[in-house]
């Protein structure tokens, strides 16, 4: 008897520790969610915004870039912190931020403000998201951190997804402020689900700084072949739009529909890592990017038809979760303490790929088109590749 109570208690034991897991994945899913659509939500809605401020749309536009510094700078100078306090109270207080960060949005009274009030937002994205990414592969079971990882990461694809017709919507519907209103209420109740579900420490308190990180072996290199994939990304993801529309003679509502497929294609490769639990190797690496480059490549080809054009942003978000994954993987797996800090950095360099991808590659494009910024792109990520190939030697 005494036997069989002990296995019933062991079993329930396990259940709630599944339950656990499973909101906390839940949770952190929807951290990821709401910093995209924090990050998405203003573009499509540039002109009204600008009309309701009485400003011109490029004016309204500094809020952007108000967003990306503060998320970078916060990401260097705050994310050590989080292996210090622990998840719960960062996280859910960095969401707490990201909804009174959206709320002051909502009563923006001048471009200044607004961009006063995403400067805010962006100290909470920069504390949020390595936190967010911390958090999942250090309380990932043994072997499943690109599984989990890769649920959590295809928040970024609903967001995307999302994010863009949904603020057209409610822009059109109930006015440009809404979208703010809405996104807050959203972060608020994140903000409630991360204090109830995160643990409070997953080891013994302790500030990394991010340069005692940088020092640690492969780290800096990383974060070399990780900046090279994000300016390929966002400079890339900056002229798709306009690139697709040109070649293929498209409306924007078209173009917006190749934004769409490639949500899908990073997201079902979310899926596909949750059940697969790759184990992340050099040669994984090497493969991925590899796989990358290529599509960035066939860019060449894909603009001759639509069909192609849609196979190649399906198969180039298909593959982006797989390289995204198994390069934060691989950075998380570089330290034993200070995985804060080593996303603080991940961040950092991420944001600042936002900053020079379109600046280096808005050249290539004004000069000689969107093929040529997708090949562009294709060879840094072959350096990258080139990189990992040299690593394991």
């Amino acid at each position: 008897m005494i036997r069989h109570g002990f296995r019933m208690n062991f079993g329930q034991s396990s259940q709630n520790l599944n339950n656990v897991k499973s909101l906390q994945t839940v949770a952190l899913f929807g951290a990821v969610v709401l910093v995209g659509a924090n990050a998405f939500v203003l573009t499509p809605i540039l002109s009204e915004v600008a009309e309701g401020l009485g400003t011109a749309p490029y004016r309204v536009a500094w809020a952007i870039s108000a967003f990306g510094a503060a998320t970078a700078v916060s990401s260097l100078l705050l994310a050590p912190y989080i292996d210090l306090i622990g998840p719960r109270i960062t996280l859910g207080s960095a969401a707490a931020l990201l909804a009174f960060a959206q709320m002051l949005s909502v009563f923006s009274l001048s471009e200044f403000w607004l961009a006063g009030a995403q400067a805010v937002a962006g100290v909470a994205v920069g504390i949020l998201l390595p936190g967010t990414y911390a958090t999942t592969a250090a309380t990932a079971e043994p072997g499943r951190q690109a599984a989990r990882l890769g649920i959590v990461l295809t928040g970024w694809a609903l967001s995307l997804v999302l994010a863009v017709p949904v603020a057209a919507f409610i822009t059109a519907s109930l006015g440009w402020r809404s979208v703010y209103g809405l996104t807050g209420a959203a972060s608020a109740l994140v903000a409630i689900g991360l204090f109830a579900v995160m643990p409070g420490a997953i080891a013994a308190p302790e500030r990394t700084s991010s340069l005692r990180v940088l020092r640690l072996p492969g780290v800096a290199s990383l974060l070399v072949i990780l900046f090279g994939f994000m300016t390929a990304f966002y400079g890339t993801f900056a002229y798709f739009g306009e690139g697709i529309r040109n070649a293929l003679d498209l409306s924007a509502e078209g173009a917006g529909l190749f934004v769409f497929v490639y949500g899908i294609g990073f997201g079902v490769a979310g899926l596909v890592l949750g059940r697969l639990a790759p184990r992340i190797t050099p040669a994984y690496i090497l493969v991925v990017m590899g796989a990358i480059a290529a599509i960035y490549f066939a860019w060449r080809l894909a603009l001759d038809s639509i069909p192609a054009a849609v196979l190649a942003t399906l198969a180039w978000g298909f593959l982006n979760q797989f390289g995204l994954n198994s390069l934060i993987v691989t950075l998380n797996r570089q330290v034993t303490r200070g995985h804060g800090a080593v996303m603080g950095l991940n961040s950092a360099v991420t944001y600042t790929a936002v900053f020079t991808g379109p600046l280096f590659l808005g050249p290539v494009f004004t000069n000689y088109g969107f093929a040529a910024v997708a090949t562009c792109a294709g060879a840094i990520v072959a350096l990258g590749a080139a990189a990992v190939a040299m690593s394991r030697r």
